[in-house]
């Protein structure tokens, strides 16, 4: 198997050492990765797919395959609806709407991946779209409603092995000013991965000196898409890395690696 990937590094929008970890992964399973890769061609014939590429430096490339998948993401299904002549502000098939998701027309709210903002990178997620459509139901309701933290909406890759994170990434949280700190503990320490002989990966908890404040969480490895859902409440109450450290994780347990990857944030991992 190959995957072909146009950007430099494969989940572009992971952390970095997401990012790497994941190629390795993928690289040990006997899976080709190539990154900065783009398909300029592809030619199906009678028992194989034969596809062209430009690798990074320039140089063409050559594939053969029995089968391609291509995926290159996803755009709104908003064409023949109607919406521009609604009078609907439209952006590339997008529909505009404000901070409470409001859109040009008085009365007509939308939500979900259909919407863009002034700004872009609105995450075409199935759990931010319902919490979406809450905030709007709240709001129409005439009920208190918060709008929603898009740094604190979680993401899934349901990959083997898993991605879960939320928040900054050590990059963004860098350019964004803080004086960053991280933790890292791999799940290959604990007795529970090793139990369930799934000892790959690693948590990352990437956090800022002055308050101690967790500002993001990242995940690959086992059961990462459940654990996430802990990093998203920690973020959601400010946690700082000393609360995550005071907090007890069970054991044998897959979630000791949150705890641990804190203590690591401190310069003390207990079980490294």
């Amino acid at each position: 198997m190959t995957l072909v990937e146009l950007l430099p590094r494969l989940v572009p929008i992971e952390d970095e050492a997401i990012s790497a970890e994941l190629e390795r992964s993928f690289r040990k399973q006997g899976i080709k990765v190539m990154t900065g890769t783009n398909v300029t061609a592809a030619k199906v014939g009678a028992d194989a797919v034969d596809i062209e590429a430009q690798t990074p430096d320039g140089k063409a490339a050559k594939l053969k395959a029995e089968l391609l998948l291509v995926a290159t993401g996803r755009g709104p299904v908003t064409s023949g609806l109607g919406a521009e002549d609604a009078g609907l502000r439209m952006d590339r098939g997008y529909i505009r709407v404000d901070e409470q998701y409001r859109t040009s027309v008085p009365g007509v709210s939308a939500v979900g991946d259909v919407i863009t903002f002034e700004k872009p990178g609105h995450p075409q997620l199935a759990h931010l779209s319902s919490a979406e459509g809450i905030v709007v139901a709240e709001r129409i309701a005439g009920q208190e409603f918060r709008p929603i933290n898009y740094d604190h909406v979680p993401g899934c890759t349901y990959c083997d092995p898993e991605i879960g994170s939320v928040g900054l990434t050590e990059a963004e949280a860098k350019a964004r000013g803080y004086d960053v700190r991280i933790g890292t503990f791999k799940f290959g320490v604990l007795a529970r991965a090793r139990i369930a002989a799934e000892t790959e990966g690693f948590v990352k908890i990437v956090a800022e000196k002055k308050y101690d404040e967790v500002l993001g969480v990242h995940m690959i490895g086992p059961r990462s898409t459940e654990l996430v859902a802990e990093a998203t409440v920690a973020l959601r109450l400010e946690c700082t890395v000393e609360e995550l450290i005071r907090t007890i994780h069970a054991h044998p347990t897959m979630s000791e690696a949150v705890g641990e990857a804190a203590h690591a944030a401190h310069g003390a991992a207990i079980h490294a």
